[in-house]
């Protein structure tokens, strides 16, 4: 423990928050936490060097908490504001629930879909955007980040061919278009089922310090297609239902099924090609199990859009992904992979 923490902890909780200080398991990012108790009450302690981050998760969190329940809540900060705490919300997320309980689990995300659509609507409605961490919108130069990642960190290090100048073509083509998109409120940008808490029986949000302004089908997408997750199609289509209905009853507004579902396959497109750039870039690149792993689960869902409508207004990106859903193309990569063939850093 350095002297900073303890420090932080005897102003604010005393020696038996020192005394009961254990580090948790790390996640993908740079974050430390860390449970302890105060008073037969467990916090968690969040140390950050990323200040702006934390700024930003700190106002997320005091805005959104007017508007809804679901979230940890802060406890105390400390003035530089590199440490925090916040509410324990326990250990089970709705991933790990979905793998020991499925019925419980299919009733969590019921419940998700519609506190999600109460955090874009509601949380937007005087959000200052300017204190967001990235980007204050999901726009442009959002999604032609994604699609170069997942052109640089997939396509060229498992070495899957394609003419580059079409792609580029294509690839400028869908971001003006996904720019375009209506119904902008809130979007969590990373709403999947490892950062939804499910504690006492209701779910709990977290990670969220990553939002900006953009399309909400796009948060839908990702918890509904979430690779590891593989939701049968029943699943997503009453999840879908369930949402439009909250979305349509929170904002007021007539809502235009077929353009909604547009917005929703454009979301779709951009979410699973962002994925398996993440993937590649922290599997293929960094070697990191887990996202190796889980790179033939974001394929198959590759498998689930290749014939969608949309993809015809971008002919090489259909052909790519034409190409990585073939049941073939995973076992080259692996077997590439296996063999050292694939070396991110060498």
């Amino acid at each position: 423990m350095n002297s900073k923490i303890q420090t932080f902890l005897n102003s604010h909780y005393g020696q038996t928050a020192i005394d009961s200080l254990e580090l948790l398991a790390q996640s993908g990012s740079s974050r430390k936490y860390y449970r302890f108790n105060s008073e037969g009450k467990m916090l968690i302690l969040t140390e950050s060097e990323n200040i702006e981050e934390n700024k930003t998760f700190l106002y997320f969190t005091t805005h959104f908490s007017k508007v809804m329940n679901n979230l940890p809540k802060i406890d105390k900060v400390s003035d530089d504001f590199l440490l925090y705490t916040q509410s324990d919300l326990g250990n089970q997320s709705l991933m790990s629930l979905l793998e020991t309980d499925e019925n419980q689990a299919k009733e969590i995300f019921r419940k998700s879909v519609k506190q999600l659509a109460k955090l874009q609507v509601l949380g937007d409605a005087n959000l200052d955007y300017s204190k967001a961490f990235s980007y204050p919108r999901f726009n442009y130069l959002m999604v032609l980040r994604d699609l170069f990642s997942f052109k640089n960190y997939f396509l060229n290090l498992a070495e899957i061919e394609f003419n580059q100048g079409r792609l580029l073509a294509d690839f400028e083509r869908f971001a003006l278009d996904f720019e375009r998109l209506p119904y902008q409120y809130f979007v969590y940008r990373d709403f999947q089922s490892r950062n939804i808490m499910v504690y006492e029986n209701e779910p709990f949000f977290i990670d969220y310090q990553g939002g900006v302004k953009g399309p909400v089908q796009y948060d839908l997408v990702s918890l509904l297609w979430q690779a590891k997750a593989k939701l049968s199609d029943e699943w997503k289509s009453e999840f879908y239902e369930i949402y439009v209905k909250e979305f349509i009853e929170l904002t007021q507004k007539d809502l235009d099924g077929f353009e909604f579902k547009n917005g929703y396959d454009f979301c779709l497109i951009e979410r699973l090609l962002q994925v398996l750039g993440t993937y590649g870039f922290r599997g293929i690149y960094e070697r990191k199990q887990h996202f190796l792993v889980s790179i033939e689960f974001a394929l198959k869902n590759l498998n689930e859009i290749k014939s969608l409508a949309l993809l015809e207004n971008y002919p090489e990106m259909k052909r790519v992904i034409e190409e990585l859903a073939k049941p073939e193309t995973f076992i080259k990569i692996k077997n590439r992979i296996d063999e050292g063939e694939i070396d991110g850093y060498h």
